[in-house]
C-alpha cells in the first residue's frame, strides 16, 4: 500500500465529505474522531473511511495513533477542514513515485469569509514516508520530527516543498475566528510558559509591553512583508486578527505566570 491520509476530527459533519472526497486517490483513508457528538464518525464511515473512535489527547499524540493505524509506506496528514486540489494531488503522486526526499511540505491557502487569501499562504509537513518520523506530543502547533528527534524546518535537508495549494476552509464568519482563537490562545501560553518559547522558537522575555509587541510585530509581517494588503479587505482582517491573537496570547501568559 502506497498512501494513507490520516484526518483526525471533532463535530466536522460540515467538513468532513469534501475532505475525504479530495482524497479519494490515496488507498486508505483513516479518521480519528474525538468522540464527536454530531455525525462525522457515521459520515466518514459512509464514505469508505477506516474510523477509530477515541478521547482527546492532544494534537500531536491523536495524530501519532493514526500513524500507528496506517499500513502505507507514505503517509499524509490533512485536517478535516481542508481539501486536497487537484494540482495538489499530482505532485503528491509525483512525489512517492520519484521520492528525493523523505517529508514534504505543503501550501496551505486560507480562505477567510468564504475568500482565498493566496498571499498569506502558510506551509506545513504533511506528507511524510512512514518509516522516517512523527509528531510530537505538543497540544497545539504540533510538529514534525524525524526518527532521531529532529524538527524537520523548512528548506531543511530533510524536505522539500510541494507548490500546489491545499485549500483551508477555516473561518466562514469572524465568530468562527474568535472562538478558535480564544481556544488556541489558551494552549499557546501554556506552552510558552512551560517552555519560555514563541512557537516560532524565539525566546519570550515577559514584559508588560510583550503582548503588544507580539501584536504589532505579526500584523506588520503578515500585511507588508507577506504582501497580505493584495488580498483585500478579507485580507486585511486577517492580517487585524492575527495580531489581536499574538495579543492575547501575550496577556494570557503574563496573566499565568503572575507577571
Amino acid at each position: 500500500m502506497q498512501l494513507s491520509a490520516i484526518v483526525i476530527t471533532r463535530n466536522e459533519e460540515d467538513n468532513i465529505e469534501r475532505c475525504l472526497t479530495s482524497v479519494a486517490f490515496a488507498d486508505e483513508r483513516i479518521v480519528v474522531d474525538a468522540e464527536s457528538t454530531d455525525k462525522t464518525a457515521q459520515l466518514a464511515r459512509d464514505a469508505g473511511a477506516t474510523v477509530f473512535v477515541r478521547p482527546w489527547p492532544g494534537y500531536g499524540p491523536q495524530k501519532n495513533f493514526g500513524r500507528a493505524q496506517a499500513k502505507g509506506e507514505w503517509l499524509l496528514f490533512i485536517d478535516a477542514d481542508e481539501e486536497v486540489t487537484d494540482e495538489l494531488q499530482q505532485l503528491i503522486v509525483e512525489a512517492m513515485t520519484n521520492p528525493d526526499k523523505d517529508f514534504y511540505w505543503l501550501r496551505i491557502v486560507t480562505v477567510f469569509l468564504r475568500r482565498p487569501l493566496w498571499h498569506l499562504y502558510g506551509h506545513n509537513p504533511r506528507l511524510m514516508r512512514r518509516a522516517s518520523g512523527q509528531w510530537n506530543d505538543a497540544k497545539v502547533h504540533e510538529q514534525v520530527e524525524t526518527n532521531m528527534g529532529e524538527r524537520i524546518a523548512l528548506g531543511d535537508t530533510h524536505s522539500a516543498v510541494l507548490k500546489a495549494p491545499l485549500m483551508h476552509h477555516s473561518h466562514p464568519t469572524i465568530r468562527s475566528y474568535l472562538d478558535k482563537m480564544h481556544r488556541y490562545t489558551t494552549l499557546d501560553a501554556e506552552e510558552i510558559a512551560r517552555t519560555g518559547h514563541h512557537r516560532s522558537g524565539r525566546h519570550i522575555r515577559p514584559g508588560y509591553l510583550m503582548p503588544l509587541w507580539l501584536a504589532v510585530r505579526q500584523f506588520l509581517k503578515l500585511f507588508i512583508y507577506r504582501r497580505g494588503l493584495l488580498d483585500g479587505p478579507a485580507g486585511w482582517l486577517w492580517c487585524v486578527l492575527s495580531g489581536y491573537y499574538e495579543f492575547e496570547m501575550g496577556r494570557k501568559y503574563l496573566a499565568k505566570i503572575d507577571y
